[in-house]
């Protein structure tokens, strides 16, 4: 009961990379120590399921036009928060139990902590041949790898003392999550711009049953159409503004007759070579649900979407002059709305193998 209505206030939070099981590890872990096992397991759907899509996770030039080839990058994710806002964007840090039952204490006060590392590698070809006015091919595909721990602290305000209701608990769980496939990309590479068009797909490969509190998957299919423009104010191409779109639409949920909302993502990034090899780059994400849940099972407020913006700075060298670039990155969540505020950073690299270039 108690893990029900907490899905009812909080909604959608945050994951994946794509996926990230923080919330139902939390919750579960958090309806343990209130209520039955059986009870918090009955739960067998819940508003925290959202796209697979992460804004502002990439390189800022990672879209632009690729050269003929296989190339690898490999991004490497470590986020941590301690922040969950509700719909109005406050800080969410107390459970409402005479909601639940007037013979319970008003309010338990909530201490949530939780970090997870992710590793990314992408793999990634651009064809040798170009068609339709100079476009290259371009398909790939990114598996993920993550584990993540949850702390939490419940315990009673207003300086009234019930062990029942004083409670801390660890959880981690890790192992491999769903599998994004890019079979059809078209990258354009002009003199001052870049455009690329693709579509992608997550297959929910992640270990994912419904009702568990140990899953890595979301448990569900994702399709993902996307549009990026790379203009490059200057002959060079030393100066790269960057805008981007994806689009997801989200299938069933195993198991179950509920569909996780549709999200947009709107992306922009400025990026600056300082030298032959060195890369500055600001680079921005906003991310929202703009259809409702649906489903036989969905029984929230499907009206409340959850929203999120995310602003990153990136610094990157290559090491291997355009072989082989390091970036690192920290970024930051604000503006957001019945997800958790997160901070991250990432160290990513990027090799231009110069294999299956079609040439001899």
């Amino acid at each position: 009961k108690l893990h029900k209505h907490i899905n009812t206030i909080n909604m959608n939070a945050h994951k994946r990379m794509k996926s990230f099981i923080w919330i139902r590890a939390a919750i579960m872990v958090l309806a343990g120590f209130l209520v039955s096992v059986e009870t918090a397991n009955a739960q067998a759907v819940s508003p925290f399921q959202t796209g697979a899509y992460m804004p502002a996770f990439s390189n800022a030039r990672d879209m632009a036009a690729a050269p003929a080839g296989l190339f690898v990058l490999m991004y490497n994710y470590y986020a941590f928060t301690d922040t969950y806002v509700d719909q109005n964007g406050t800080k969410y840090n107390s459970i409402p139990l005479d909601m639940l039952d007037p013979g319970l204490p008003e309010d338990v006060d909530l201490s949530i902590k939780m970090n997870t590392y992710a590793a990314v590698p992408a793999f990634f070809w651009a064809s040798p041949f170009q068609f339709l006015g100079g476009a290259r091919w371009l398909i790939g595909t990114t598996p993920l790898y993550s584990t993540s721990k949850v702390s939490l602290i419940t315990e009673q305000g207003d300086g009234r003392i019930d062990s029942d209701y004083n409670a801390s608990a660890d959880a981690r769980v890790s192992g491999f999550g769903d599998l994004f496939v890019q079979p059809l990309g078209l990258s354009w590479g002009f003199k001052l711009l870049d455009l690329t068009l693709a579509y992608g797909f997550t297959a929910p490969t992640g270990r994912y049953t419904t009702g568990a509190d140990d899953n890595v998957g979301l448990g569900f299919w994702t399709h993902q159409v996307q549009a990026w423009g790379n203009f490059y104010p200057v002959e060079d191409q030393s100066t790269d503004l960057v805008l981007g779109f994806t689009y997801e639409l989200n299938g069933e949920l195993k198991d179950a007759d509920f569909n996780p909302g549709n999200r947009l993502s709107l992306e922009w990034a400025i990026s600056q070579y300082v030298s032959d090899r060195m890369e500055l780059a600001v680079m921005g994400g906003h991310n929202w649900q703009v259809t409702d849940d649906r489903g036989s099972v969905v029984d929230w407020d499907t009206s409340v979407h959850d929203k999120k913006s995310t602003l990153s700075f990136t610094a990157g060298y290559w090491v291997w002059n355009q072989r082989m670039q390091l970036t690192a990155k920290y970024a930051f969540d604000y503006a957001c709305a019945q997800r958790f505020k997160t901070n991250f950073f990432m160290l990513n690299l990027t090799f231009l193998t110069n294999a299956l270039t079609g040439s001899n």
